[in-house]
């Protein structure tokens, strides 16, 4: 048996299933076929080979592993060869860690220039490449620290809370227990929440909590500069708060004094005999004493309101009718507001297949042509039309010649791929928009459609209609315009019409 015939024979293993293989499931067969016929092709055993290569240690190893292919041994290979400095890579890591912790810990007890030196070596030791040099640089830094470093605060407080050592690790803790037990700030404590509760605004709750818990947890920081940083940024937001409440109880009452200034002057223009009582509430309204508690005032305000209401109860009927007049008429521009969005969505889709129509396919062509500009992101077109399509119309009618349409698109849409933008340009054309699609894989997808849509069986009243399509692809990278990519995919078409039709180009 020749090369060719073990070709042959692989490629009909495919075509009877009509499957679409790839080219290391075509390699696959075709080794198994030239094995079974007896025929040794190099390219089979190469894998092969090269393992023999290997030395016995990677022989071993392979042997587990079921590796066909030569990107399954490269990638065998280059897991190995990493493996292999993994451990020295875990070591100096190890030793980072732990020196990153010995840091960390000196950052909390040491004093300022400590933490200092501690911040920046910390940082140092996260380059990818850290030199003998770097690492003498360090340990100086420390050296030239531990000279001249005065530890008499730490003595002072080692005398005055009975402690003895030189280790401030282990010392600083004990001392922070000692002054937290010497030191009582609670009555403080209560006086500074006292003064940072607002006086008109609602408590700021969360802040006030938040610190209240810091200071139980840890008294002695009231004594520090940031709780004095933090005092004055909470007295700050305190003030603005009781600003904007008193601001907002300011409106309110503006607002109540307006309406019932607007009460009374409606009630004089349009009823006489009502003006006596309105002269005595509006003198009630000028009585008000505006030097009591704002709630006092508001208060007062609003019985006066309610008097007035008592004045304009014969309005009512005449609001209420007002009302209704308005609420009818939000419902009739609900209405047409619905009516509106409907055409709007019927100007977008094609009336016998429910697709998107030319209208709108070329509105998302757009769209994607701004994507291409903006971010380089490709799409293809590929622009279908239904061979023989006025032969169905003349042999069975325009009847069965939109179930056909129908149909044609419910399978365009089946097999579409969700970002696919899929429509009815005209007559028997269709258009797939694909974005982040190559011309190669366009061209796959169009092969893919044109198969399903010849193995279907189109069916008009028990009779059946053979149907197949032609297309033509182009993406984006091809042309200089979105218009010169359509106008290239519509030509690949009229030449797979010209060309005996059931066919794709891309050429």
């Amino acid at each position: 048996m020749t090369i060719k015939e073990i070709a042959q024979k692989a490629l009909a293993h495919f075509k009877g299933s009509g499957y679409v293989f790839t080219p290391y499931e075509y390699q696959e067969v075709f080794c198994k076929e030239a094995k079974k016929a007896g025929v040794s092709v190099e390219d089979c055993s190469k894998v092969e080979a090269l393992i023999k290569k290997l030395d016995d240690k990677y022989k071993k190893l392979l042997a587990n592993y079921k590796v066909k292919t030569l990107d399954e041994l490269a990638v065998f290979l280059i897991n190995n060869l990493n493996r292999e400095n993994i451990s020295k890579e875990k070591e100096f890591s190890h030793e980072m860690v732990n020196y990153a912790k010995r840091l960390l810990q000196v950052i909390d007890m040491l004093p300022t220039k400590a933490k200092s030196i501690s911040t920046k070596q910390l940082n140092q030791i996260q380059k990818p490449h850290l030199s003998v040099g770097d690492v003498v640089k360090m340990r100086n830094e420390w050296l030239d620290f531990m000279t001249t470093y005065d530890d008499k605060l730490i003595e002072k407080y080692k005398k005055r809370c009975a402690l003895s050592g030189d280790d401030i690790v282990e010392l600083l803790p004990r001392i922070i227990e000692c002054m937290q037990k010497q030191e009582d700030f609670s009555t403080l404590q209560e006086a500074i929440i006292f003064t940072l509760t607002p006086s008109y605004a609602k408590a700021m709750y969360d802040e006030i909590a938040i610190l209240q818990k810091e200071l139980k947890k840890h008294p002695e920081f009231i004594t520090s500069g940031k709780f004095a940083d933090e005092l004055k940024i909470l007295t700050k937001k305190r003030i603005k708060k009781d600003k904007e409440e008193f601001r907002k109880k300011i409106v309110d009452i503006d607002k109540i004094t307006e309406l019932l200034t607007r009460k009374i002057i409606h009630l004089l223009k349009t009823s006489s005999n009502s003006s006596k009582k309105i002269k005595l509430i509006s003198n009630d309204i000028k009585n008000v004493d505006t030097t009591g508690d704002f709630e006092i005032i508001k208060t007062k305000l609003l019985a006066i309101a309610e008097s007035l209401d008592v004045e304009i109860t014969k309005f009512s009927d005449d609001v209420q009718k007002e009302h209704d007049e308005v609420e009818s008429l939000k419902q009739k521009v609900k209405k047409l507001e619905e009516e509106l969005k409907l055409v709007k969505e019927e100007a977008k889709t094609d009336d016998l297949t429910k697709m998107l129509n030319k209208k709108a396919l070329n509105q998302a062509l757009h769209q994607q042509e701004e994507f291409y500009k903006r971010h380089q992101r490709i799409y293809s077109i590929l622009f279908f039309d239904i061979d023989h399509f006025k032969n169905v119309n003349d042999t069975y009618g325009h009847d069965a010649g939109d179930v056909i349409l129908k149909s044609v698109g419910l399978l365009l849409n089946r097999y579409s791929r969700d970002i696919d933008i899929v429509g009815r340009f005209g007559g028997e054309e269709f258009v797939i928009i694909a974005p982040e699609t190559t011309k190669k894989e366009a061209y796959q997808f169009a092969e893919k459609i044109r198969k399903i849509v010849q193995k279907t069986k189109f069916m008009y009243k028990d009779t059946r209609i053979d149907i197949t399509i032609s297309a033509g692809v182009a993406d984006r990278s091809e042309t200089n315009s979105m218009e010169e990519t359509l106008k290239l995919a519509d030509e690949r078409l009229y030449k797979a019409k010209t060309g005996g039709r059931n066919r794709v180009e891309m050429d």
